[in-house]
């Protein structure tokens, strides 16, 4: 699986650089509703939708709903939902497998709607921001920083187990080792921003907030795999899985991370 993985790696890599350096806004609002649409599909499947009717349904739906908050320009509102939803998130984490609301097909349906069009809304305002290649880049940054530190940490130094019952691999020291590495990067581009110390200190909250979110992100996807059995959200991606297994973090670190640059008045 090596080389499918690293052709895939390169592919999503060049897709990655097209969308921020190329698309002009109303391409790049268009490709970013195709990929949530993608992962709407796969979304049903983790919700316990078996029948590929209803998963081209329910990924339409998502499109659907990302047009009406586009032709209302209500993507800067629809972001206030996150919190709520990422708190949800986090406490059917805590409670798995124990708490039930989360088990029902259409409570996992209705969650995913919400995810996946605040997802969607967060890159359209991202877009629309005159910094947009810099705020782009940068929540990359904390996502991969997040995750990459968290794996060498948790291979090095991990032995308290961050959530046993949905994924036994990740450690508390693992997550400690990302939001350092993050923070780290972070007091990089603000020294080259040449940020005040004020703002630095807004940057690092706003880091380390997205961070934890990330992980939260990536700890609700595994949920409702293992919920269902399943160890990819699909087979799109050879040697990766799906858009979900891709964007997992991402669903979670880009609503909260745009709100926060808006509430900060970056944005």
């Amino acid at each position: 699986m090596l080389l499918p993985r690293v052709l895939s790696a390169i592919v999503m890599a060049v897709l990655f650089v097209c969308a921020v350096f190329v698309l002009e806004a109303s391409n790049f609002i268009f490709a970013m509703a195709a990929v949530v649409c993608l992962a709407g599909w796969e979304w049903a499947r983790l919700s316990g939708v078996s029948n590929q009717v209803g998963r081209i349904l329910y990924a339409a739906f998502i499109g659907a709903v990302c047009f009406v908050v586009l032709n209302y320009n209500l993507q800067k509102t629809s972001l206030y939902l996150s919190p709520l939803l990422w708190g949800l998130a986090l406490y059917w984490v805590i409670r798995y497998p124990t708490q039930l609301i989360w088990k029902h097909v259409f409570s996992r349906l209705l969650f995913g709607v919400f995810v996946l069009v605040t997802t969607w809304s967060a890159l359209v305002v991202l877009k629309q921001s005159d910094n947009f290649v810099v705020w782009v880049l940068l929540l990359m940054g904390l996502i991969w920083g997040a995750d990459s530190g968290a794996y060498f940490a948790g291979r090095a130094f991990g032995k308290r187990k961050l959530a046993r019952f949905v994924s036994p691999g990740k450690s508390w020291e693992g997550v400690v080792g990302g939001l350092l590495l993050t923070q780290v990067g972070v007091i990089i581009f603000a020294f080259l921003s040449d940020f005040t110390l004020f703002n630095w200190c807004v940057l690092a909250v706003i880091a380390l907030i997205t961070s934890s979110v990330s992980v939260l992100g990536d700890l609700t996807e595994s949920l409702f795999k293992r919920h269902e059995e399943l160890k990819d959200s699909s087979h799109l991606i050879p040697g990766h899985g799906g858009v979900m297994d891709r964007v997992d973090s991402l669903t979670a670190a880009a609503p909260i991370y745009v709100l926060l640059l808006s509430l900060a008045g970056w944005l």
